[in-house]
């Protein structure tokens, strides 16, 4: 008997389950809160309920451990990965003017260095390296990983290999050091950039992850490989993960998709998981993911990362409740961000309840009311915070939670605590949707008496005529309900509505009057109903507390399969194995072959050497990838995308072409 192990990490909880490959069957399985102080916590957790009932003879057929996970994904969506230095070779200045790219770094730095090549991979100008080695020096506390990105590396990538080399073989560089050209094969270097400075940005991350469970399945006295799912729903070894992070953003939705199209033997659907942090909508066509041409979107980053094609939206049980003033209203929404549920973080942190019962008797509201933060276990050099973060920072503690109201008096501390928070060096707590249905009675796995306490408190807020906005503790969680229903039901539809109109940028659902008419129940005039003409698999621990209902407002089926809570172990553990690497020819002035390899340029005089050439080195290097990622039954095709004028008389004028060698291969 053969048996996979898989685990599913996402920002609330821990999934994981044995699975048996000769049968097809989930054996057991295990869900634990994540903990994200601590991640090697909630893993134990999780695996020893999916391990209890396991003999200890079937531990030994354990040959396969595949991990997926959406803290990448996560991270990314609440901009709180490490800190980059990003070296930015032969671009122009106005790219200091690209502010995804400045946001990419995370209050990191960056610098512009001479050098780079141009469209036919030609050197443009000599590698400065004296201005490499003074950034790193001066900045080196600055930042916690590296990314270099040189003009047109994909047409030669020897001005970042000769970068990275320099880092570490001169100047004894320690930190993670990312290449863009290791990442992707596309052009447009900007975008390139920010997918370097993101991978950069989640090296710790992910090696905190796969080092925790690696520590743990030692314990165990598991010795299986590890393996971790991709965005685009294959697996890679452990090793590239820790390197590539970026590569497992969207790794979670990838396998949930995976797992649910497995559990229901639905052929067509809309795949949506609902998860603490964010909603991952995946379309299911003929019985296959979808697989995204442009990248990745994740959150508001566009990326050049290979994944499924998901819509991930800021969008969960445990989204911020975000309040919008206007003149004689509030309105309420959610999302982006994700904070803990006031019911979870009271079973941590019992003093919790007693803060909220003190709140819970002030005549009035406040807008510090039912916030909580405290300190992460940080042990990294903090001599970058400026003067009011390092005072507020040391007003917290890592085993006690604090309010809000008594970290930040005044609006500089205030100010300070949500700076920390983006940091990635405090946490905070505030009521979410996950309250919400503890106190309307639909889920009671935590501490109802914490969520009941933090609506009793918001309900008293009143609009700006000093009018109370909700009647009672329960009107206000139907509220916060009725916003998640609807933000999930537009959604949903937009990414429908995309795939219909091949559009990715307008939603069809964004004019906040329109919406609101069209889930007004109340109005007698006329109606408007949003349809779906194919079912909804929703899955994710919450799936069946919401969308029943999120369902019905799109007038379409919802299916909640067996298993849905652990959709993403079980997807993790059936994946397979890719590996596709892309070799391009151009044509240079001479009228000359250039091809693109990984590791150098070559001219030809001959086309059909120069395609000849790239297959073979393109099949070779894919082979080889998914072999020494663990791959046996090795299979390799080959695709050639041409790009040509059509001219009269059958003739074409060659641009360029792509030869493309993708391998896959069974789990070995």
């Amino acid at each position: 008997m053969s048996l996979i192990l898989g685990f599913d990490a996402g920002g609330t909880f821990t999934d994981s389950v044995v699975f048996n490959t000769e049968t097809k069957k989930i054996i057991s399985s295990g869900k634990a809160l994540t903990t994200n102080f601590d991640l090697s916590q909630g893993i134990k957790k999780s695996l020893n309920v999916t391990l209890k009932d396991l003999p200890i003879r079937d531990k030994k057929n354990i040959k396969q451990i595949i991990v997926s996970s959406t803290l990448a994904t996560n991270s990314l969506i609440n901009s709180n990965g490490c800190r980059v230095g990003l070296i930015l070779i032969g671009f122009d200045k106005s790219i200091f003017e690209n502010q995804p790219l400045v946001d990419a770094c995370n209050n990191g730095n960056m610098c512009l260095i001479k050098g780079g090549h141009d469209a036919e991979g030609n050197e443009k100008e000599k590698l400065d390296f004296k201005s490499i080695k003074k950034f790193v020096e001066v900045n080196k506390s600055k930042f916690e990983s590296i990314a270099i990105a040189s003009q047109f590396s994909t047409r030669n990538p020897d001005h970042e290999n000769r970068t990275k080399e320099f880092l570490i073989n001169k100047n004894k560089i320690k930190l993670p050091i990312t290449c863009s050209h290791e990442l992707s094969y596309e052009l447009n270097g900007p975008k390139r950039a920010i997918t370097c400075a993101l991978n950069a940005s989640l090296t710790h991350i992910i090696s905190d992850l796969l080092n925790n469970i690696e520590l743990i399945l030692k314990e165990k006295k598991i010795t299986a490989k590890i393996m971790v799912v991709k965005g685009d729903g294959s697996l890679i070894d452990s090793m590239t993960a820790k390197y590539r992070p970026i590569d497992t953003t969207m790794s979670g939705p990838a396998a949930s998709c995976i797992g649910a199209a497995w559990l229901t033997g639905k052929k067509d659907a809309i795949i949506v998981d609902i998860g603490g942090t964010s909603t991952d909508i995946s379309l299911l066509n003929s019985g296959y993911p979808e697989v995204s041409k442009q990248g990745a979107r994740i959150g508001v980053w566009d990326t050049m990362v290979e994944a499924i094609s998901i819509s991930t939206q800021g969008l969960g049980g445990d989204s911020e409740i975000i309040f919008e003033e206007t003149n004689s209203n509030l309105d309420i929404n959610l999302g982006p961000k994700r904070v803990v549920p006031l019911s979870i973080i009271s079973e941590r942190f019992p003093s919790v309840l007693s803060i909220l019962k003190k709140q819970s008797k002030f005549p009035f509201y406040s807008h510090t009311d039912c916030i909580f933060v405290w300190k992460k276990n940080i042990s990294k050099n903090l001599n970058w915070l400026s003067k009011i973060e390092k005072i507020t920072f040391e007003k917290l503690h890592i085993n006690e939670i604090s309010s809000l109201s008594e970290i930040a008096p005044n609006q500089a501390s205030y100010g300070a605590v949500y700076r920390l928070i983006k940091y990635n060096l405090v946490e905070i707590s505030s009521f979410t949707p996950t309250d919400a249905v503890h106190v309307l009675g639909i889920y009671n796995d935590f501490n109802t008496k914490a969520a009941n306490l933090g609506a009793l408190i918001i309900s008293k807020r009143k609009n700006k005529s000093g009018e109370f906005i909700f009647n009672s503790k329960e009107q206000f969680a139907k509220t916060v309900l009725s916003k998640l229903f609807e933000q999930s039901a537009i959604s949903i539809f937009n990414f429908v509505t995309k795939k219909i109109f091949n559009n990715s940028e307008n939603n069809f659902l964004n004019d906040n009057l329109f919406c609101k008419y069209v889930f007004d129940q109340k109005e007698k005039l006329a109606k408007i109903n949003l349809k779906l003409n194919i079912p909804i698999i929703s899955i994710g621990a919450s799936a069946a507390s919401y969308y029943p209902k999120i369902a019905s407002l799109l007038n379409t089926k919802n299916i909640t399969p067996e298993n849905f809570q652990v959709a993403g172990a079980v997807g993790a553990a059936i994946g397979s194995i890719k590996q596709t690497v892309k070799i391009l020819i151009t044509k240079d002035q001479n009228e000359k072959y250039r091809v693109h390899f990984p590791s150098k340029v070559k001219t030809y005089n001959k086309l059909e050497k120069a395609i000849n050439d790239a297959k073979f080195e393109g099949n070779y290097l894919s082979k080889n990838k998914c072999i020494l990622n663990g791959a046996t039954k090795t299979r390799t095709k080959t695709e050639i995308q041409k790009k040509e004028i059509d001219l009269k008389n059958n003739k074409k004028i060659f641009l360029e072409y792509n030869v493309i060698s993708t391998t896959t291969g069974e789990i070995n």
